[in-house]
């Protein structure tokens, strides 16, 4: 049997079926061409060990002034933020009522017993109550 040379077209062309694209490539993963031959691109790279709850539905990039590069990632669960190949939690924790408010499940074990119902402020020698609302006075 003899050898026959076998004639590709470079590129991938998704716009006609299979068998009209003869000689052609219509789909590819991880490849690239380089003149006018198919070429392994390397693939994917772990780029942390750190690892995150849900399925990342956004992402958000921003520089602080001081030159840090962070990443915001949402998922379906959690709100992260990416600094130095770690991802930070800081979803705000929450809970709800039977009534279907939502509360702060913050510690308690700070705050005064019974709170207060109001608050007093000294601000540039003179002195103003505040009153607190009904939510954080009840225990």
């Amino acid at each position: 049997m003899p050898l026959t040379k076998l004639q590709f077209r470079p590129g991938i062309n998704r716009d006609v079926t299979s068998y009209t694209n003869e000689g052609g490539w219509r789909d590819c993963d991880k490849v690239r061409f380089r003149l006018g031959y198919p070429e392994k691109v390397g693939g994917w790279q772990k780029y942390s060990s750190s690892t995150y709850l849900g399925s990342a539905r956004s992402l958000h990039n921003w520089v602080a002034l001081d030159g840090s590069n962070y990443l915001g990632i949402g998922t379906h669960l959690k709100y992260y933020i990416e600094e130095g190949q770690t991802f930070n939690d800081v979803t705000p924790i929450r809970s709800t009522t039977s009534a279907g408010d939502v509360t702060s499940l913050l510690p308690t074990a700070h705050l005064p017993s019974p709170l207060p119902t109001q608050l007093t402020a000294q601000i540039s020698s003179t002195s103003s109550l505040f009153p607190v609302p009904q939510a954080w006075a009840a225990t």
